[in-house]
Parts: structure tokens; sequence; C-alpha cells
């Protein structure tokens, strides 16, 4: 089904989990974006990176 989170082998079960704050991260840089703000975009890449390295995101994405 469209939008799921299902990972590539079908087990929605083994899917990356995505929290709140790495959302708002990623659509900051997505509005930053389309306003062409490119340091807004910079900050917002640099500030879900330092979100991901902490303990409290609860989906860190491997590097």
């Amino acid at each position: 089904m469209p939008g799921m989170n299902v990972a590539p082998d079908g087990d929605p079960a083994s899917a990356l989990v995505d929290c709140d704050s790495c959302e708002e991260f990623r659509l900051g840089e997505t509005e930053a974006n389309a306003e062409r703000d490119w340091s807004r975009a910079t900050d917002c890449r640099v500030l879900l990176r330092r979100h991901q390295d902490s303990a409290e995101c609860v989906a860190r994405e491997p590097r």
C-alpha cells in the first residue's frame, strides 16, 4: 500500500522507524528550499544530523 513504511524485504516490522523531531527538521529543510533560504536549509540539515547522532533520536539512520 502506498505511503506505508515497508522495508525492502516487504516486512513492515523491519521498516525504519521515524521520529517526530526528524520529520520536523526534514520539513523545515523542504520549506526553506522552497523559499530559497539556503542558510536555513543548511541549518536544518545540520540540526537533523546532530539530532540523529544524539541518544534522543529513536530512528537513527546508518551512515
